[in-house]
């Protein structure tokens, strides 16, 4: 029944986000709805929710251009395992564990033997949502994936992003052994596979990532997690001694920790996904508050500190897409070009395009988590630009995110979701020439002593 409810409300809301995406919404009741969406860019979102609009009259696909981030991976940091699992032992010897704090520790150390030493690994269920996008994405086109069609894919050089580039690969060959796939994994494609890497000229070492520690907001961001959190709330029913926090680590860190661990079992089917029982609703919000914030600043609209810088850098993303669309519409080369890298670029590409209100000006911080939700941008995100064209070779492009239709902020050819190739080139075009201006007259952060 639990799982019933969760999908049910999966559904209604996969149903509002096709005209609502980066509308105002109250995060927090939708976290209370699905407390799973409280892991940010960890949520797990439903592949098998197809799009239903409809080509006009006439009509047919027969390019895509995708970008797609990694499938569910574990939590990155291998520390925050190891350290969270030396505070639940050490407590357990001294005595200083509670009946709670019993339970949690039992839970964890079968965690633990999972997690240890596999951070940022692809999970299985990062396996399962790559053959399933694959697999919708071939059966909606099945003309395009035809006997000898030749398929670009390239992936950042990160492990969970090639994996999944093979796994996507992997399962069209299943369905049409016969296609011709080219696949690659080089630095030289990082620019726009990765525009926040060192390997794009446009970076200054200052910019480079997306928790950057001389970023304009740290400051603001660190203040956040203090003045928000409270670690006592979840290690009070837990240890029977809070000064143990401190002999530790850092308790924000240690919540850190927790939140994360928690919030990330969501990924990972050889884990129980109920750690998340021990963090509080209200104290789940202000976590999520703050990791909320730091994406904003890091790669999204950021009208409070760095008037655009960080997600300009990803024109070059957008850049590639369209010269890339170019070539293949006039020489017929390619039928698709998958890439595969991370959920941070197309967060920023959202803000180039100026998608559905992700680049809506913010008042104040507090304003952020209702206008800007990371949970939006979950394990295996992926934007799909489909390109359509009728006898008479109109081309039309239809934009899916998540295999669900979204609307442009340019009119359509009269048949919602589809717009001309020629409108939406142009308009894309002074997009990145906004973007390539912010750079050219904005300053990466200064260096830190």
């Amino acid at each position: 029944m639990k799982y019933m409810r969760k999908a049910l409300f999966i559904i209604a809301a996969a149903c509002l986000s096709l005209t609502g995406l980066g509308q105002t919404r109250d995060a927090f009741e939708e976290i209370r709805q699905d407390p799973e969406k409280a892991g940010t860019v960890h949520y797990m979102y439903d592949h098998d929710i197809p799009a239903c609009a409809k080509a006009p009259a006439g009509y047919k696909s027969f390019y895509i251009s995708h970008y797609g981030r990694h499938g569910a991976r574990n939590h990155s940091t291998d520390s925050d395992f190891d350290q969270l699992y030396t505070l639940f032992t050490t407590a357990h010897e001294r005595g200083l564990l509670t009946e709670r704090g019993e339970e949690f520790l039992r839970r964890y150390a079968d965690a633990y033997k999972v997690l240890r030493g596999c951070g940022g690994d692809l999970c299985d269920r990062g396996f399962e949502q790559q053959y399933k996008i694959a697999r919708n994405m071939y059966k909606a086109h099945r003309h395009i994936f035809r006997k000898g069609a030749r398929i670009s894919a390239g992936s950042t050089y990160v492990p969970r992003c090639i994996l999944t580039m093979s796994a996507f690969t992997d399962e069209l060959l299943r369905e049409n052994p016969r296609l011709v796939i080219e696949k690659q994994a080089s630095f030289s494609e990082m620019p726009w596979l990765n525009p926040f890497s060192k390997y794009n000229p446009d970076i200054h070492p200052t910019d480079e990532g997306y928790n950057n520690k001389y970023a304009y907001w740290q400051k603001d961001y660190q203040a956040m997690c203090k003045e928000l959190c409270r670690p006592e709330v979840v290690f009070g029913p837990l240890l029977k001694d809070l000064s143990l926090l401190k002999e530790i680590g850092d308790p924000l860190e240690l919540e850190g920790a927790l939140y994360s661990v928690a919030m990330n079992a969501q990924c990972n089917g050889k884990l129980r996904n109920d750690l998340v029982e021990f963090v509080p609703y209200e104290e789940l919000c202000r976590l999520y508050e703050c990791r909320n914030f730091r994406f904003y600043c890091s790669k999204g609209a950021d009208t409070l500190y760095q008037k655009g810088r960080q997600w300009a850098f990803v024109w070059r993303t957008m850049q590639d897409i369209i010269d890339k669309a170019d070539s293949d519409l006039e020489t017929g080369e390619y039928a698709a070009r998958l890439r595969f890298g991370h959920d941070i670029i197309i967060m920023s590409l959202f803000v180039l395009l100026d998608i559905d209100g992700f680049n809506k000006p913010v008042g104040k911080a507090s304003e952020i988590k209702d206008v800007f939700r990371s949970y939006d941008f979950p394990m295996s995100l992926n934007t799909q630009f489909v390109f359509y064209k009728n006898r008479r070779g109109d081309i039309l492009v239809r934009l899916l995110y998540n295999e669900r239709d979204l609307a442009l902020p340019i009119p359509d050819c009269g048949t919602p979701y589809f717009y001309r190739w020629s409108d939406f080139r142009d308009f894309a075009l002074r997009r990145i020439a906004l973007a390539r201006h912010i750079l050219a007259t904005t300053q990466a952060p200064p260096k830190k002593k």
